[in-house]
């Protein structure tokens, strides 16, 4: 019997010096919690997904004006009006071209001549960017459809129009009810807003084509198929 109660004497303390090893062996180790990404680390992964992006987009882009006087139109780098409540600061068109000067035929007609020279591009649509300045406050806005201007309006009035799938007479600016995936907004007006004499900068206008991969995470145009002017106001 004394040998019984000797050999399970042993056998626990045999036992309690392993658990005691182990946990003098293991006393650093910590069960580590997932770590939240840092600001840094979600910027890598970011990058990474830029770097990633190609844009294969083969369309030539370019804003024109069309004087109407029986001229061609011409390719437009700068801008300059006056900018008066209520009044047309200028039109612009898009086509799919920067060549300096291009034909004043019928505008549906100039589109499709330019299309045509490009293949399988009708997922492609046109948009565009509209920057400027109220005092410190910087507008910097992406432009897809009539609704997207609606927050400076007051400033600037911006109308969009399918001139492509408008034919015949007197048509007006593209309704936010009239959009649907066939639109094309070829051209853009800009308006000055009863607080345009707000606006402390020039503004920046970029018409852009795109499909649905082109965007950054925060809205705006990441590709390559882009044409910008400067709109300066003649205060002179």
């Amino acid at each position: 019997m004394k040998k019984i109660i000797l050999w399970l004497i042993l056998i626990l303390i045999l036992v309690a010096s392993g658990l005691g090893i182990y946990a003098i062996l293991n006393k650093d180790d910590k069960i580590e919690e997932p770590k939240e990404q840092t600001i840094e680390e979600k910027k890598e992964i970011e990058e990474e997904k830029e770097s990633e992006y190609i844009d294969n987009n083969p369309i030539v882009l370019g804003l024109y004006k069309n004087y109407h006087n029986g001229k061609e139109r011409e390719l437009i780098k700068e801008y300059s009006a006056k900018w008066e409540y209520h009044k047309d600061i200028s039109s612009f068109e898009a086509f799919y071209t920067n060549e300096e000067l291009i034909s004043s035929k019928n505008q549906i007609q100039l589109i499709d001549e330019y299309k045509n020279k490009y293949s399988n591009i009708d997922n492609y649509r046109i948009g565009y960017q509209v920057e400027f300045s109220i005092g410190d406050n910087k507008i910097n806005k992406t432009i897809l459809r009539p609704k997207d201007s609606e927050e400076f309006f007051d400033y600037l009035e911006i109308y969009l129009y399918d001139d492509y799938h408008r034919n015949g007479s007197w048509y007006s600016h593209t309704t936010e009810e009239e959009m649907n995936d066939e639109t094309l907004l070829t051209s853009i007006k800009l308006t000055a807003g009863k607080k345009v004499n707000e606006i402390t900068s020039d503004i920046n206008l970029t018409a852009f084509t795109y499909d649905s991969d082109d965007f950054s995470e925060d809205g705006y145009y990441k590709g390559v198929s882009k044409y910008s002017i400067t709109i300066k106001n003649n205060i002179a």
